[in-house]
């Protein structure tokens, strides 16, 4: 196990070595990384995603996005 990791991500590499869930602490990493690198990606594809709707006009003012989202949520209005 990499000496390098703090003793919490050791510890959680053993434990999920035992459990099973992979064979050795390389595989582990390696989905890790690759995890990584799609959560990366797609924030930035939703970042560029936003830039386009913003360039093509499709946004609301912030107040009216706040708005909607207490609404959504079941959450006081404010005033």
């Amino acid at each position: 196990m990499p000496e390098m990791l703090p003793d919490d991500l050791q510890q959680f590499v053993r434990y999920e070595l035992a459990s099973g869930h992979f064979r050795s602490t390389r595989e582990l990493l390696v989905e890790g990384i690759r995890l990584l690198q799609r959560d990366r990606a797609e924030a930035v594809e939703g970042i560029r995603a936003g830039l386009d709707d913003i360039q093509a006009g499709r946004f609301q003012p912030l107040e009216e996005a706040f708005a909607d989202l207490r609404r959504e949520l079941g959450l006081p209005t404010q005033r």
